[in-house]
């Protein structure tokens, strides 16, 4: 997990919580978003409101929603806050002078949802998530390495938009993570592998051509 809070001591205090569960890794505590620098983002990642400049930048949170469990610390009674939240698909809002349980609480809970992600889900043989047109057309940009903003161009869309395409083909693909989205989607047949040309076929019924 990663802790992203600009008040160094919230953040020692957060991070000092977090380690002593052995269900949580700290890989990275920084103040700003701009400062993560794994290759990998973390599967849970707490914001601080304060990190995120003035005004608080939705894109920034968006993207990082996109391929981790986002927790917030803010004040909930805030409407601008609430807003940003919804907009962002932030995970949890926790008041940001909550007690540090309430933010092991919400903690727990997200990396639930990551383990219960990650567990295999039986599909029987033949069947495929169901995707749109638009979304398996987005979801093989993605799996061609295209950034989200990249996608919206390609397709003629807002960067909002491609982002509610990928947050519902996480869910149909049951996916925690954009890595995990990309896997699934190779598994269903969505993307190719990597080195792998898309099989070209031909209906027998219609002729039509069909595959990438």
């Amino acid at each position: 997990m990663a802790f992203v809070v600009r008040h160094p001591l919230a953040r020692a205090g957060a991070v000092w919580a977090a380690t002593t569960e052995d269900r949580f890794r700290v890989v990275e505590s920084v103040e700003s978003l701009d400062s993560l620098t794994a290759a990998e983002p973390a599967d849970l990642t707490v914001v601080g409101i304060d990190s995120l400049g003035e005004p608080p930048c939705a894109a920034k949170v968006r993207a990082l929603t996109d391929v981790s469990r986002v927790v917030l610390l803010a004040s909930s009674d805030n409407p601008a806050t609430r807003a940003l939240a919804a907009d962002a698909g932030v995970h949890r809002v926790v008041e940001h002078d909550a007690e540090i349980s309430q933010l092991i609480t919400a903690m727990r809970q997200l990396a639930a949802e990551v383990r219960a992600g990650r567990e295999p889900r039986y599909t029987p043989p033949g069947l495929r998530a169901s995707l749109s047109r638009r979304e398996i057309e987005t979801m093989r940009h993605i799996g061609d390495g295209l950034t989200y903003r990249q996608v919206a161009r390609r397709m003629g869309l807002s960067e909002a938009t491609v982002g509610t395409y990928a947050r519902r083909i996480r869910e149909k693909l049951n996916a925690a993570t954009k890595v995990e989205m990309v896997i699934n989607a190779m598994e269903f047949g969505y993307v190719s592998r990597p080195n792998t040309p898309r099989v070209r076929w031909r209906s027998q019924q219609s002729g039509e051509q069909v595959g990438a």
